[in-house]
Order: C-alpha cells, then structure tokens, then sequence
C-alpha cells in the first residue's frame, strides 16, 4: 500500500499476526478505515487487518464508526453463511455423525457439516482484540445492541429476529409481535411459543398474542408479590394452633417460620425454598420436605378459599397483621 505514513496501523499483538481482525481467518491485507460521515473528526485513516472475504466487505460499506463497520462485516457474514450456520439448529454433532445417508453428495454432508458450521460460528461470533495505536486506545467499541442466542451472536436484536425466523420458519412479523409481548431477554421462550401458534389462522394467532399479554401481565403481577413480600412478625409456638388439611398435619414450627418472613402466598414460599431445606433441615431431610409440604398445602388452601382464610383458619389473625 503506498504513501503508508499517511496512514495510522493499529497494534496487532503477537499471537493474532496475520488474522483478520474482523473473524479471526488469516490475513490478507489491511483495510484503510476512514469514517464517513466523519463527525469524529479523524484526520488519517486505521489499517485493520482483514482477511480476502472481509476485506472485500469493508469496500462495499460506508459507516461512521468502526464498530459499525465491525457490524456491517458480520451482518455479512451472518447473510452469506446463513445456511451453514441453520446446521447448527437442525442437528447435533452426534446426530450428524449417527446418520445413515446414502449418496455421495449426502455423505459429504455428513462428514464435512458440522465444520462448516463451526467455521461459520467462529467467524461471526470472533471478537478481534481491542483496538489501539501505540498502547493507546482508538475508540470504545459498543456492543450494547448485540444479541446471543443458541451461541451464536447478532449484531442486534433486528438481524436476529430476521435469521431465526428464517431458520426456524416462522413468520417474522408473527416473532416480532411475540418478542414485543415478552421482551428481549426471553428469546428462546419467544420462539418456542411462536413456532407452536403460529400456524394457526390470523383470528387465532392474534387471540395467542392476546393470550400471552395477559401471562405476562400475571407472571409480572407475581414477580412483584414475590418481590416485596410482607413485614414478617414474631409469633411464639404457643400462640399458634396447629391442623389438618386435606389430611397433612401443619405443624406450628412451619406456620411460624412462614410468618417470621411474611411469607402470604405459594410464589414467596417458592422463593424461600432452599432457606426452609437449610433451616429444617438441621433436624434430617425429611422433616424439612414433611414441613415445606405442609406450607403448600396451607398457602393453597388460604388462596382458593378466601372464605376460610378469613373465618376459619386458626392463625387468621397473624395473617392479618401481614396485611
């Protein structure tokens, strides 16, 4: 490359010598960087080491930051190996490796897919080392929009969105509405609950949609319950009246270890399950399963039948006081 002072090249530390910085392949030739829109103001160009492929991306692509461009290779790489990469979701290894194809072609497959598909992996999900001039920091690299799902990172939720709608044949239209319901974080459980609806007919996938805005609204009204539970009291062994219910004995050490921490529905006692083994436990296992049991069927028998919890329950004035 001529006149090389006008450029700035970045560190390459020893052991990534001739890789691209972009996937890791071996290098080719290093890709003049110069932003554009230039809001940064950078006077000279950054050579990043690139491998044939990548290098040929980077001409084709005009950005402003090289953590866009960074993007912009992947999102191509991510498109041109798509279908290597859907391996991944349609088989294991050991699927691939127990397969009985028959034809050449088909055994090719079998023997060469599962590397290609950790090939494709690699390079996409290749971080490349921090990028600096003379042990200096070039810029900070963002990656707050990128996403992971089944070990394979996206540039951002979007990209995702369009290649695992591809890949698992799902409308994309019907998976954004989903993942709009449930959030970005619940990925995997917005694609199983789509591939199971979405084959149903426009009035059915939009009562499911429906359907899943009231679960969601139910699992946030409860994480709140579990979350802010009641100002435990103190309540003496004495002052508490044991019972049965549905033929299981409640013993007043477990209502009074509910009460200390506020414990008023089955969500907190789930949250408080590993405390109560630890507690009761000391005494032997079984007494802890015997009294986490006897909680249950207490709690439950307070919540489907409010009646009872407010005229017959024995202990009903300490609930009360949990408010």
């Amino acid at each position: 490359m001529s006149n090389k002072e006008s450029y700035h090249a970045i560190d390459v530390p020893f052991e990534y010598r001739h890789t691209c910085w972009f996937c890791g392949e071996p290098y080719y030739d290093s890709y003049a960087f110069m932003p554009s829109p230039n809001y940064d103001g950078q006077e000279q160009p950054l050579l990043i080491p690139s491998c044939e492929e990548c290098f040929g991306f980077c001409r084709q692509t005009r950005v402003s930051g090289i953590d866009l461009l960074r993007d912009k290779v992947k999102d191509a790489l991510h498109k041109k190996y798509q279908k290597h990469l859907q391996i991944g979701v349609n088989w294991t290894k050991e699927e691939l490796e127990d397969c009985e194809f028959e034809g050449k072609a088909l055994e090719g497959f079998r023997e060469s897919a599962w590397a290609m598909f950790e090939i494709a992996k690699g390079r996409v999900n290749y971080a490349g080392w921090p990028l600096t001039i003379d042990g200096q920091p070039v810029s900070a690299l963002s990656q707050a929009f990128h996403v992971e799902f089944d070990g394979i990172i996206y540039t951002s939720l979007q990209r995702a969105v369009e290649q695992l709608a591809k890949a698992y044949a799902i409308p994309q239209p019907y998976l954004e509405a989903v993942i709009e319901v449930v959030g970005r974080q619940r990925l995997a459980y917005a694609i199983r609950f789509a591939k199971t609806t979405y084959g149903y007919s426009a009035d059915e996938r939009e009562a499911s949609i429906a359907s899943l805005k009231a679960l969601v609204a139910e699992e946030q009204a409860l994480a709140i319950q579990v979350a802010v539970p009641a100002k435990g009291i103190q309540a003496s062994l004495d002052e508490l009246e044991p019972l049965i219910l549905h033929r299981t004995q409640i013993p007043v050490h477990a209502i009074q270890w509910i009460l200390e921490r506020g414990i008023t529905n089955l969500a907190q006692l789930a949250e408080c399950e590993d405390d109560c083994f630890d507690h009761f436990g000391k005494d032997s296992e079984l007494v802890a399963y015997t009294y986490f049991t006897a909680m249950q069927v207490y709690l439950e028998q307070r919540d489907v039948d409010p009646e009872w919890a407010e005229n017959v329950d024995p202990n009903r004035r300490w609930f009360e006081q949990l408010g």
